[in-house]
Protein backbone atom coordinates (compact mmCIF):
# COMPACT_ATOMS: atom_id res chain seq x y z
CA UNK A 1 0.00 0.00 0.00
CA UNK A 2 0.80 3.54 -0.82
CA UNK A 3 1.92 5.88 1.98
CA UNK A 4 0.75 9.44 1.79
CA UNK A 5 4.24 10.55 2.29
CA UNK A 6 5.01 8.70 -0.78
CA UNK A 7 2.43 10.92 -2.94
CA UNK A 8 4.01 14.07 -0.98
CA UNK A 9 7.22 13.11 -2.75
CA UNK A 10 5.95 12.54 -6.34
CA UNK A 11 3.87 15.65 -6.07
CA UNK A 12 7.25 17.52 -4.90
CA UNK A 13 9.00 15.75 -8.38
CA UNK A 14 5.77 17.84 -10.19
CA UNK A 15 6.98 21.34 -8.57
CA UNK A 16 10.76 20.80 -9.37
CA UNK A 17 9.50 19.49 -12.69
CA UNK A 18 7.68 22.72 -12.95
CA UNK A 19 11.14 24.62 -11.85
CA UNK A 20 13.03 22.80 -14.76
CA UNK A 21 10.68 23.72 -17.27
CA UNK A 22 11.11 27.45 -16.58
CA UNK A 23 14.51 27.15 -16.87
CA UNK A 24 13.70 25.50 -20.26
CA UNK A 25 13.98 21.47 -19.35
CA UNK A 26 10.71 19.99 -20.12
CA UNK A 27 12.19 16.26 -19.43
CA UNK A 28 11.02 16.20 -16.08
CA UNK A 29 7.66 17.03 -16.76
CA UNK A 30 7.26 14.21 -19.70
CA UNK A 31 8.95 11.96 -17.21
CA UNK A 32 5.92 12.59 -14.80
CA UNK A 33 3.13 12.21 -16.54
CA UNK A 34 0.87 9.63 -18.07
CA UNK A 35 1.14 9.68 -21.84
CA UNK A 36 -2.40 8.65 -22.32
CA UNK A 37 -5.11 9.79 -24.14
CA UNK A 38 -7.20 10.82 -20.75
CA UNK A 39 -4.84 13.00 -18.82
CA UNK A 40 -6.18 16.33 -18.76
CA UNK A 41 -4.30 19.99 -18.23
CA UNK A 42 -6.02 22.80 -16.84
CA UNK A 43 -3.41 25.58 -16.29
CA UNK A 44 -3.73 29.32 -14.66
CA UNK A 45 -4.53 30.56 -18.51
CA UNK A 46 -8.46 31.44 -18.66
CA UNK A 47 -8.44 28.87 -21.47
CA UNK A 48 -6.05 26.81 -21.08
CA UNK A 49 -7.58 23.14 -21.41
CA UNK A 50 -6.12 20.07 -23.14
CA UNK A 51 -7.06 16.73 -22.95
CA UNK A 52 -4.86 14.04 -23.94
CA UNK A 53 -0.71 13.81 -23.76
CA UNK A 54 0.04 15.00 -27.15
CA UNK A 55 -1.78 18.24 -26.40
CA UNK A 56 -0.75 18.43 -22.73
CA UNK A 57 3.38 18.07 -24.25
CA UNK A 58 3.15 20.44 -26.95
CA UNK A 59 2.37 22.95 -24.10
CA UNK A 60 4.68 22.33 -21.46
CA UNK A 61 7.14 21.96 -24.32
CA UNK A 62 6.00 25.74 -25.73
CA UNK A 63 6.03 26.84 -22.21
CA UNK A 64 9.82 25.68 -21.83
CA UNK A 65 11.07 27.18 -24.50
CA UNK A 66 9.45 30.57 -23.52
CA UNK A 67 12.12 30.01 -20.65
CA UNK A 68 9.72 31.49 -18.19
CA UNK A 69 12.18 32.09 -15.27
CA UNK A 70 11.13 32.33 -11.62
CA UNK A 71 10.09 29.52 -9.02
CA UNK A 72 7.03 27.95 -7.47
CA UNK A 73 7.04 25.97 -4.04
CA UNK A 74 4.43 24.47 -1.99
CA UNK A 75 2.71 26.03 1.06
CA UNK A 76 -0.09 23.54 1.98
CA UNK A 77 -0.98 20.02 0.94
CA UNK A 78 -3.48 17.79 1.18
CA UNK A 79 -3.57 13.83 0.02
CA UNK A 80 -6.47 11.89 -0.50
CA UNK A 81 -5.30 8.41 -1.54
CA UNK A 82 -7.19 5.31 -2.84
CA UNK A 83 -5.69 2.04 -4.23
CA UNK A 84 -5.25 3.61 -7.61
CA UNK A 85 -5.67 7.14 -7.66
CA UNK A 86 -5.04 9.79 -5.25
CA UNK A 87 -5.16 13.41 -5.35
CA UNK A 88 -3.06 16.01 -4.41
CA UNK A 89 -4.74 19.86 -3.17
CA UNK A 90 -2.68 22.20 -2.81
CA UNK A 91 -1.47 26.45 -1.89
CA UNK A 92 1.58 27.27 -3.81
CA UNK A 93 3.33 30.60 -4.36
CA UNK A 94 5.30 31.42 -7.58
CA UNK A 95 7.78 34.11 -7.62
CA UNK A 96 8.95 35.92 -10.96
CA UNK A 97 12.02 36.44 -12.11
CA UNK A 98 13.88 37.64 -9.22
CA UNK A 99 12.21 40.68 -9.55
CA UNK A 100 10.14 40.62 -5.88
CA UNK A 101 6.93 39.77 -7.52
CA UNK A 102 4.63 37.02 -6.77
CA UNK A 103 1.25 35.64 -6.86
CA UNK A 104 -0.41 32.36 -4.53
CA UNK A 105 -2.14 29.68 -6.73
CA UNK A 106 -4.37 26.73 -5.83
CA UNK A 107 -4.09 23.74 -7.54
CA UNK A 108 -5.25 19.83 -7.73
CA UNK A 109 -2.86 17.22 -9.32
CA UNK A 110 -4.19 13.48 -9.91
CA UNK A 111 -2.14 10.72 -10.07
CA UNK A 112 -3.06 7.67 -11.60
CA UNK A 113 -0.89 3.90 -10.40
CA UNK A 114 -0.12 3.12 -14.11
CA UNK A 115 2.57 0.35 -15.07
CA UNK A 116 4.16 0.12 -11.56
CA UNK A 117 4.67 3.89 -11.00
CA UNK A 118 2.40 6.51 -9.77
CA UNK A 119 1.55 9.36 -13.27
CA UNK A 120 -0.02 12.56 -13.42
CA UNK A 121 -3.50 12.21 -15.30
CA UNK A 122 -4.67 15.72 -14.49
CA UNK A 123 -3.65 19.01 -13.18
CA UNK A 124 -5.86 22.29 -12.19
CA UNK A 125 -4.56 25.55 -11.13
CA UNK A 126 -5.72 29.00 -10.77
CA UNK A 127 -4.27 32.13 -9.48
CA UNK A 128 -5.75 33.03 -5.89
CA UNK A 129 -7.46 36.65 -5.99
CA UNK A 130 -7.03 38.75 -3.02
CA UNK A 131 -10.05 40.47 -1.98
CA UNK A 132 -10.02 42.67 1.31
CA UNK A 133 -13.20 41.39 3.85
Amino acid sequence: MTLKSEIEKIDDGFFAALNAMFEGDVAPMEALWSHADDVIYMGPSPDLFHIGWKVTDQDWVAQGRALLGGSIKVLNRHVVLGDTLATVHHVAEASGQGDGSGIRMRGTNVYRHEGGAWKLIAHHSDPLPYIDL
